[in-house]
């Protein structure tokens, strides 16, 4: 039996901003989001934001993972319906997110593939992604980069409990093979 190569598409590594962000979260970069929050003390030298809205299920966890340069292929995607995972880039190297829109609201269990980005974060900031939002794990550009993310423990454990890389619908992880489901893989088209 033979079976037809996977397509390729080649999606464009764009910088990351307030605008084209929205989609697929909120960036979190060297600004607080709506100063003003009233908290009393060290009002002299402290402009408070508000809250990020970090959602979960269970119990949040923190964790730092180290990412080594290379633009492999991007053959899965996940999304997490319970809670808004945070990545933020710690250090002096930029990260990419492979991302599409959250589509559950329309009951579709596929991401769409014309809807694909890739945006590149610079040094220090992150992203807080909106609930069901299409994703791949960050990806180093061309230096190691490491990443605090903020999960829930019920996402961790599912991800841990994988004895192999395969599609999974457990634990608030819903993650899909794109060759397999789509019969397609994406690459980046790196332009400096």
């Amino acid at each position: 039996m033979t079976t037809s190569p996977s397509q390729i598409l080649k999606i464009p590594v764009i910088d990351a901003n307030t605008e084209n962000i929205k989609p697929y979260g909120h960036l979190l970069g060297d600004d607080v989001s709506k100063p003003g929050l009233g908290i009393p003390f060290y009002q002299e030298r402290v402009i408070e934001g508000e809250n990020i809205d970090f959602t979960y299920r269970g119990t949040a966890t923190f964790r730092t993972a180290k990412i080594l340069p290379g633009y492999p292929p991007i053959i899965w995607l996940e999304r997490h319906m319970h809670m808004t995972q945070m990545f933020i880039a710690l250090g002096q190297a930029p990260f990419i997110m492979v991302m599409a829109p959250p589509n559950h609201q329309n009951s579709e269990n596929l991401p769409n593939l014309n809807q694909v980005k890739a945006l590149r974060f610079p040094p220090g900031y992150g992203l807080l992604l909106h609930l069901g939002t299409w994703h791949d794990f960050p990806i180093a550009c061309d230096r190691p980069v490491v990443i605090l993310t903020a999960n829930s423990d019920e996402v961790v454990t599912a991800l841990s409990q994988m004895q192999a890389p395969d599609e999974m619908n457990q634990g608030d992880v819903y993650k899909i093979s794109l060759p397999k489901r789509l019969n397609c893989e994406i690459q980046l088209d790196i332009v400096n």
